[in-house]
C-alpha cells in the first residue's frame, strides 16, 4: 500500500509547525486516493522522521514516497534525510522508499516573489519590463543560508529570475546564517545602492521572530539614511506553493 510522509524542517515557534501542517493538508486533498499521508519533522518539533515512518507502516503501507517540505536544496535535504531513510530501510527492509525533491527554483516562487512586493506596495507587471522604464528601486532577498553551495546559488538564480520579471532595478541576496553576505551586510550594501527605495523580502516558509527584528532594523535605517527600507511579507505557505509541493509528490509517485 502506497503512503507518503511530509517532512517540514521543524521549529519552536509552534505556529510555524501548524502552519506546516496546514499547508500539508491541502496538499493532501490533490492524492485522496492515497489514504495514508503523515506529516512530520527533521528537528525542533515532533513527530520526528522515524516516528513519521512508523505511523506509516502501522497503518499497512508497504511503499513510502518521502517528501521534503523545503524551499531549497541544502544539508538538510542532502544528508539528514538521507540518512534517516537508511535507517528506516534497515528497521522495515521489507518497506520500499522513495525520496522526491524540495520546491527549489520554480516559477511559482517568482509569482510568490512578485505578490509580496506588491503587498510592499511595488506596482509589478504581467509582461516581462522593458528595462528603460524599470523603477529606481532595490530588492534584498533574505534567505535562511546554508553551508551548501548548491542552496545559496539557488537562491542567486532565483533574485535573477525575480529581476527577470518585475520591473526593478536590482535584486541582490543576503542570508540569516552559514554564510556570506550576512543580513547587516546585505542592508549595508542597499544603503550602499543609488536607489532610493528598497523592498526585503525575507525568502522564508514561516518567519519565527524575524520579522519583528528585522521591522526595526528597516524602520531604523529609514529613519537614519535617506532611503525608504520597506519590509514585505515572507512567501509563507502560500496557496500556490501548494501546487509546487504536489508537482513534487506527483513526479515522485509516477517515478514509481
Amino acid at each position: 500500500m502506497q503512503a507518503i510522509l511530509y517532512i517540514g524542517h521543524g521549529s519552536r515557534v509552534q505556529q510555524g509547525n501548524k502552519e506546516l501542517l496546514a499547508f500539508v493538508e491541502k496538499a493532501k486533498k490533490s492524492n485522496p486516493h492515497i489514504k495514508i499521508q503523515e506529516t512530520c519533522f527533521i528537528e525542533l518539533a515532533s513527530p520526528t522522521i522515524q516516528t513519521g515512518v512508523d505511523n506509516c507502516i502501522w497503518q499497512g503501507a508497504t511503499q513510502i514516497a518521502v517528501v521534503p517540505v523545503l524551499l531549497l536544496c541544502a544539508g538538510h535535504a542532502k544528508q539528514d534525510i538521507p540518512k534517516e531513510i537508511d535507517q528506516a530501510k534497515n528497521r522495515y527492509p521489507d518497506v520500499t522508499f522513495s525520496y522526491g525533491k524540495v520546491m527549489g527554483v520554480d516559477p511559482a516562487m517568482i509569482d510568490v516573489l512578485n505578490a509580496r512586493l506588491e503587498m510592499g506596495g511595488l506596482a509589478t507587471k504581467s509582461q516581462p519590463p522593458v528595462y528603460e522604464e524599470r523603477e529606481s528601486v532595490s530588492v534584498l532577498l533574505v534567505g535562511r543560508g546554508s553551508s551548501d553551495p548548491d542552496a545559496n546559488s539557488d537562491l542567486t538564480k532565483i533574485a535573477r529570475l525575480l529581476w527577470e520579471a518585475a520591473p526593478v532595478r536590482e535584486v541582490a541576496t543576503c542570508y540569516l546564517a552559514a554564510t556570506h553576505p550576512t543580513l547587516d551586510e546585505g542592508l549595508e550594501q542597499m544603503v550602499e545602492s543609488a536607489h532610493p527605495r528598497v523592498y526585503v523580502v525575507p525568502y522564508l516558509l514561516f518567519s519565527g521572530v524575524l520579522m519583528r527584528e528585522l521591522r526595526q532594523k528597516l524602520d531604523e535605517l529609514s529613519a537614519s539614511t535617506d532611503k525608504q527600507f520597506i519590509l514585505c511579507p515572507y512567501l509563507g505557505f502560500d496557496d500556490q506553493l501548494v501546487d509546487v509541493l504536489v508537482d513534487r509528490v506527483n513526479a515522485l509517485l509516477e517515478e514509481r
